[in-house]
């Protein structure tokens, strides 16, 4: 996936056409992992590499969890358009938060091994070679770029496209799914992409001079009591973020399951 031109709009707000939608979507199903430029601006970028910076200056972990429970720019983006509408697409319209982390990985740091997050969800047997078709997720992530990601030195997050069908775990060396191996996603500050976390992926080590900003959003279909669809837990850190917030926003991140 090569990157877009650099970001010079504010960025977007509103759901993207449906022919657009469409589009993104067939090679979502397809290669497990698509490509949405431009969607957060410069100037959002800029201020969550700040405030992302200011907390790692007492939690320096490279990957910093829970951040909705440190400040509302970071749980905003949960219902910012066109991000809401095109997972709605995916999960349905119960969707809610799911979890939230923030990527800060310096010169040197990453998650290099292949894998799949949790656990193989649609195991398969060794003679059945794949899924015939695109596979109900109870929940996804977006990642959203907020620095530009735009060489293999950088450490962009690599994927094994259409992996997410094999049933299988990823091979930890070299992996290929059907003659496609490992593909680089290059992009821009302000891009995001909608990512199965059941496709063969890893990040690729941060060989180059720059720190690697990347913040993950995660969705639960909301239809389930799984731990992933529940919602968020209502602590204190995030009950003083949501005080005085858009009542949509409380909405999306406490609402009970709506079971079908």
């Amino acid at each position: 996936m090569t990157p877009t031109a650099p970001a010079s709009t504010p960025g977007l707000t509103a759901p993207l056409p449906e022919t657009e939608t469409k589009a993104i979507l067939d090679r979502f199903y397809r290669d497990g992992c698509v490509l949405v430029p431009g969607v957060l601006g410069a100037e959002e970028c800029a201020k969550l590499r700040a405030i992302t910076d200011e907390i790692a200056k007492t939690d320096p972990s490279f990957v910093i969890r829970e951040p909705e429970e440190k400040h509302i720019a970071f749980v905003e983006l949960f219902i910012r358009e066109p991000i809401l509408s095109l997972v709605r697409q995916i999960l349905g319209p119960a969707a809610r938060f799911c979890a939230q982390n923030v990527i800060r990985n310096q010169p040197g740091q990453s998650i290099s091994h292949w894998h799949v997050d949790d656990i193989v969800e649609y195991p398969l047997p060794p003679d059945v070679p794949r899924w015939p078709a695109p596979l109900p997720l109870p929940w996804l992530s977006v990642q959203v770029a907020l620095s530009d990601i735009l060489t293999l030195e950088d450490g962009p997050t690599e994927i094994v496209p259409g992996s997410q069908l094999s049933g299988r775990d990823s091979p930890k060396e070299n992996p290929v799914f059907e003659g496609r191996g490992a593909e680089p996603i290059l992009c821009r500050a302000g891009d995001i992409y909608l990512f199965n976390h059941q496709v063969w992926h890893r990040g690729r080590p941060n060989t180059g001079k720059r720190t690697r900003y990347l913040m993950q959003l995660q969705y639960g279909r909301g239809d389930n009591p799984a731990w992933r669809m529940k919602g968020a837990v209502r602590t204190p850190g995030l009950e003083r973020i949501l005080a005085g917030a858009d009542p949509k926003l409380v909405e999306f991140m406490y609402a009970e399951p709506k079971y079908r």
